[in-house]
Parts: C-alpha cells; sequence; structure tokens
C-alpha cells in the first residue's frame, strides 16, 4: 500500500530551514521530519491547527517510524475526532489522520519557532525549557494523550 507524501506549508519553509541548518544560530533539529512530529505535537496541545493549500517539498512516509511517529499521529487523530476508524489501515483513513496532523503541526510551528528562536543564540537551551514547561503543564485537556492510551489498551 502506497502513502501519500507529508505536506507542510509553502510559507514555513524559511522556518523549516532555519531549525535544520547546523550552519545557522538555531538550527538545532536534523530533519524536518522531527519538526512535523514536534510542532503536531505542539499544535495539538496548544489547540493549534492551520488549514493550508500552498505547498513545498513534501516528506516522504517511508521517513517516519511507524511505532512511534504513527502512534502519536493515530493518538491525536483520535482525540481529535473521537472516531476510531481513524486508526484503519485504508488510504482514506490515512488522508484524514494525516491532515488532521498536518495542520496541527502548521498551527504548531508558528509557535515552536517563535519559542525556540526568541534568542537564537541560545536555542537549545530556550528548546529545553519549552520541553520543560511542556512536561510541567498538567491539566484534564492536556491528558488528552494518555486518555487515548487507555482506550487504546483495552
Amino acid at each position: 500500500m502506497s502513502r501519500r507524501r507529508i505536506r507542510r506549508p509553502k510559507e514555513q519553509e524559511e522556518m523549516y530551514r532555519k531549525l535544520t541548518d547546523g550552519e545557522e544560530l538555531g538550527g538545532i533539529f536534523s530533519s524536518f521530519k522531527d519538526i512535523f512530529m514536534l510542532a503536531g505535537i505542539v499544535g495539538f496541545m496548544y489547540k493549534k491547527r492551520k488549514t493550508f493549500t500552498n505547498t513545498l517539498e513534501q516528506i516522504h512516509w517511508n521517513v517516519f517510524n511507524c511505532e512511534t511517529d504513527e502512534t502519536v499521529i493515530n493518538a491525536v487523530a483520535l482525540a481529535e475526532t473521537g472516531d476510531t476508524t481513524i486508526i484503519n489501515i485504508d488510504d482514506e483513513a490515512f488522508d484524514r489522520k494525516i491532515t488532521i496532523y498536518e495542520e496541527y503541526a502548521a498551527g504548531g510551528l508558528e509557535y515552536l519557532y517563535d519559542t525556540i528562536m526568541e534568542n537564537p543564540r541560545y536555542a537549545l537551551d530556550n528548546y529545553y525549557d519549552f520541553l520543560k514547561n511542556m512536561e510541567n503543564e498538567v491539566s484534564v485537556e492536556k491528558k488528552n494523550l494518555k486518555d487515548i492510551y487507555h482506550i487504546l489498551s483495552i
């Protein structure tokens, strides 16, 4: 079964590039995929979902880890829709869940980029502080992924 490529908004290309450029201050990620996955989580946690139509270079699905990345994507899509069929393996379900995650990644990237690049010289410290703050934010709404885990483990 051939999977479609993962889309990224055209207007966010510069943000992706700067966050992966090891020669530039702030280039702390090793791949667009890593940024995409984190941005999707950030978008979901902060309820920042952004639709888009114009895309640039798309990410091949084969660079994603089906055991970790797809599990996170499934959890976010299930939490968003409440529809258990969204985690099915057919192409229609795949397209629905990927579109949801792409839109959360588009919304989350702007927040993530602004946080990390607030002071590019200290990008890694900014990233670490951001992760610690995310970890410390505990609320019922932000525990949705744990709730989904319990549903899936039944």
